[in-house]
């Protein structure tokens, strides 16, 4: 005679996995900062480019700044859908900056990316990223609380890069 004890928690397990597509697979919402982002855009002196990581599970992204004539690398980083937060998160290291660190949690509201924004290093704080996007291109801008008002302190387009 088979014990059936053993089968009820591999049933289980198996019910469980089953419902995992359902729970993450299905709604994707790393799906929407892809469509955006993914790509190669340029300014003036700035480059980034997205790409989609292992499994369209993660953007991976790198950052360059022009220097005599020549593009260097200045951070790379990641971004993923963490389930446990339900959010998009992204963690970015930088070199040649003020900032050392940054930590994202992002929003995608249409065609606007916002990101609430940790910066780690000697100009390190809280910030409110934005991306907005148009035709071909994006504005970024870069904002800071002070005295209760919202200051805009960086910003920049970006051109999507001809393949």
């Amino acid at each position: 005679m088979r014990s059936t004890k053993k089968a009820v928690p591999l049933l289980l397990s198996l019910a469980l996995l089953a419902g995992l597509p359902a729970a993450f697979g299905e709604e994707k919402p790393l799906e929407a900062l892809g469509a955006l982002v993914a790509g190669d855009w340029r300014a003036d002196d700035s480059r980034h480019v997205f790409e989609w990581g292992v499994g369209r599970k993660a953007l991976r992204s790198r950052s360059y700044a022009r220097s005599e004539g020549e593009w260097k690398l200045v951070s790379e980083g990641l971004w993923f859908w963490d389930p446990g937060e339900e959010a998009i998160r992204g963690v970015v290291v930088a070199i040649a900056m003020p900032v050392d660190l940054f930590e994202y949690r992002a929003q995608v509201r249409d065609s606007e990316v916002v990101h609430d924004l940790v910066a780690h290093g000697p100009s390190g704080g809280e910030y409110v990223e934005r991306w907005v996007f148009g035709d071909g291109s994006y504005r970024w801008s870069l904002e800071v609380e002070r005295e209760g008002k919202t200051e805009t302190i960086m910003g920049g387009t970006y051109e999507r890069a001809a393949e």
